[in-house]
C-alpha cells in the first residue's frame, strides 16, 4: 500500500479499526523514533494489520509561545522515512487552540478508540496541559498499549533537543549518529547576491526555512536532486567579509552541469570543515574557497568519503 498522508482536524475521528498506531511529534525521526516505528511495524505484521504514524503539524510549545519553530524534519521528511518502514497512514493533526485545549479523554475518543494497538515512547503525553499519559491509555480496554523504553546513546537520552545542541556545537558526527543518517535540509534554490559566481565558484542558495541550522561554518555535503547525488561544499553564515549579511545556506556543487535555480535540492551534511572566517579582500576569500575544494578533492582521492 502506498503511504497516505491525512491531515486531521480537531473535530475529526480516526475510524480505522485494523490499525497499529504509533504516536509522537517525531521531530528528527532519529534512532529512537525509528526504533518505535520499527516495533510498531513488527506488531502490525504479526497481527496482519495496517501501520499508522500520528504526529502534529507543528511544535505545541512553539505554537503557545507564538514563536517560529525550527524543526529537524518537515512533514515531507517524515513521510519519506515512513515509506521506508511500510507505514500505511501518516496522520498529521493541525495544531490550533482547539487541539491545545482538547481534554485527554476526548483525544482518545476521537483518534485512538477504534484502533487495535497504540505504540508510544515512555514519556509521551497528550491532551490539555499534557494530562494524558501511558497510564491513562492503559486504562482503556478498547486497544492494546505498547510502551517503548527510553533509548540512550553514550549514556544520554536520544532526543531532538540533544541533536539540536550537537548541531549548534558543530558536533556533526554525533548528530548524524543520533539521527541514524546525515542531517539534511531540503529547499528551493533561490536568488542570492551572486558573490560566489563573481568569485568563480557559483553557489546554490537554498530557502532553508523552517529547518534548524547547524553551526555557522563550512561543511562537506552531498547534494541530491533529480535522483542524482553530487559532492558539495556548503557555507552557513552571514558573510562577515561583506559586513554581516542575512544568514544563508549556500552550496558549491562539484561537477554539476544543470542550472539549479528554482529547483528543490536536498543538502546532506557529512563533515564540519571549518568555521566561517572574515577576509580582508575578495582575493583572499577566493583563495580560501579554492583551498577548501582542494582539501575535499584530496579526501575524495584517498577514499575518505563515501562514493556517489
Amino acid at each position: 500500500m502506498v503511504l497516505k498522508i491525512e491531515y486531521v482536524e480537531y473535530n475529526d475521528f480516526i475510524t480505522e479499526n485494523n490499525l497499529v498506531l504509533c504516536l509522537g511529534y517525531f521531530d528528527g525521526m532519529h534512532i529512537a523514533h525509528v526504533d518505535l516505528i520499527a516495533h510498531a511495524q513488527k506488531i502490525a505484521k504479526e497481527k496482519g494489520l495496517m501501520l499508522g504514524v500520528f504526529t502534529f503539524s507543528t511544535n505545541i510549545k512553539g505554537y503557545l509561545e507564538n514563536k517560529r519553530h525550527r524543526c529537524l524534519t518537515t512533514i515531507e521528511d517524515k513521510a519519506e522515512i515512513c515509506k521506508k518502514y511500510d507505514v500505511d497512514f501518516l496522520y498529521v493533526i493541525k495544531v490550533n487552540q482547539h487541539v491545545i485545549h482538547m481534554e485527554a479523554k476526548e483525544f482518545i475518543t476521537r483518534f485512538l478508540e477504534d484502533t487495535n494497538t497504540i505504540v508510544i515512547g515512555y514519556d509521551f503525553r497528550f491532551g490539555y496541559k499534557g494530562e494524558g499519559d501511558r497510564t491513562l491509555l492503559k486504562r482503556n480496554k478498547n486497544f492494546d498499549v505498547v510502551v517503548i523504553p527510553q533509548m540512550k546513546y553514550l549514556d544520554l537520552k536520544v532526543g531532538s533537543t540533544r541533536i539540536k545542541a550537537t548541531l549548534d556545537n558543530g558536533n556533526l558526527d554525533l548528530s548524524n549518529q543520533l539521527l541514524g543518517r546525515y542531517y539534511s535540509i531540503k529547499g528551493q534554490v533561490v536568488s542570492g547576491r551572486g558573490i560566489g559566481r563573481r568569485l568563480g565558484y557559483p553557489t546554490a542558495n537554498i530557502d532553508y526555512m523552517p529547518y534548524w541550522l547547524p553551526k555557522s561554518g563550512v561543511y562537506f555535503t552531498y547534494v541530491l536532486f533529480n535522483n542524482k547525488r553530487y559532492y558539495g561544499l556548503t557555507n552557513i553564515g552571514n558573510k562577515p567579509t561583506y559586513f554581516n549579511l542575512p544568514i544563508t545556506v549556500e552550496t558549491y556543487v562539484f561537477e554539476v552541469q544543470e542550472e539549479l535555480y528554482g529547483k528543490v535540492i536536498k543538502v546532506q551534511f557529512v563533515e564540519y570543515l571549518r568555521p566561517e572566517l572574515t577576509f580582508e579582500t575578495e582575493a583572499l576569500l577566493s583563495a580560501q574557497i579554492l583551498n577548501d575544494i582542494k582539501f575535499v578533492e584530496h579526501k575524495l582521492k584517498e577514499n575518505l568519503y563515501e562514493k556517489i
